[in-house]
């Protein structure tokens, strides 16, 4: 099988695993961007007066119950004016998240619906990357062909757990963060309501994922010795620019 795959399939895989990166990185950004935009918003918003219409539906008894909540028409809470000032805001909170980036603490939870695209590209990123790597000890007879054809197609953690058999055993290296990184990825792919809600990884939670990302692929370059841009200082260099920027 592995005989079939020359320089075209690395260049191939590399480029999907440069193109998941950034992605992945994408989707964070416009995570902290939304949060910001909806940390200026609550402020903008505060300056909004409401009118002697708002005030009187303000009167009205809200229900309780979220299906019912949902079934409400939006005119039935605010006027269609002040519905128009807070469109107006948001929109300009947005563009202000832009130029105005906030800063997050540590164990800020990040709450905003892009985080789905950071994790599942991220993920895509490791999987990509360990792809590529049992491809090389395959052809480089490091790995034998039965064992490559069984883990090739064997769940990423159970890929992973293999590669590194011998410095997890020895307790020179460990996966802990890498399983969290796939433990929240199955939340966005099986999006139950249970998991809609528990979907709120902290940044400190975030940086931890992505420094043990940074270890692992820095092992996989060291066996490799591939003479290419190496994707732990892209990963260094995204980390350190979200640092730089949010916190």
């Amino acid at each position: 099988m592995q005989e079939k795959h020359d320089i075209e399939t690395y260049s191939k895989l590399a480029e999907g695993a440069t193109f998941f990166l950034n992605e992945s990185f994408r989707y964070v950004n416009e995570s902290l961007i939304d949060e910001s935009a909806a940390k200026i918003f609550s402020k903008l918003i505060d300056k909004i007066e409401p009118s002697d219409k708002d005030r009187e539906l303000l009167k009205t008894p809200m229900p309780e119950k979220a299906i019912d909540l949902l079934q409400l028409k939006r005119l039935d809470v605010i006027s269609e004016e002040t519905i128009a000032k807070m469109s107006f805001e948001w929109h300009r909170a947005q563009n202000l998240a832009r130029t105005q980036k906030a800063k997050f603490k540590y164990n800020h939870r990040i709450n905003s619906i892009e985080l789905l695209g950071h994790l599942n590209n991220l993920g895509f990123f490791i999987e990509t990357l360990t792809n590529r790597h049992l491809l090389f000890l395959v052809q480089s007879k490091q790995l034998d062909t039965l064992s490559y054809s069984r883990f090739s197609t064997a769940k990423i953690m159970e890929r992973l757990l293999f590669i590194f058999k011998d410095e997890l055993t020895t307790n020179k290296f460990t996966l802990n963060e890498i399983a969290n990184l796939f433990s929240l990825r199955n939340k966005t792919v099986h999006y139950t309501p249970e998991n809609a809600v528990a979907l709120k990884p902290t940044i400190s939670e975030l940086f931890q994922i992505w420094k043990q990302c940074i270890q692992l692929i820095e092992k996989f370059e060291k066996v490799q010795k591939f003479n290419e841009i190496k994707f732990s200082i892209d990963l260094k260099n995204h980390f350190e620019q979200f640092k730089q920027n949010w916190t």
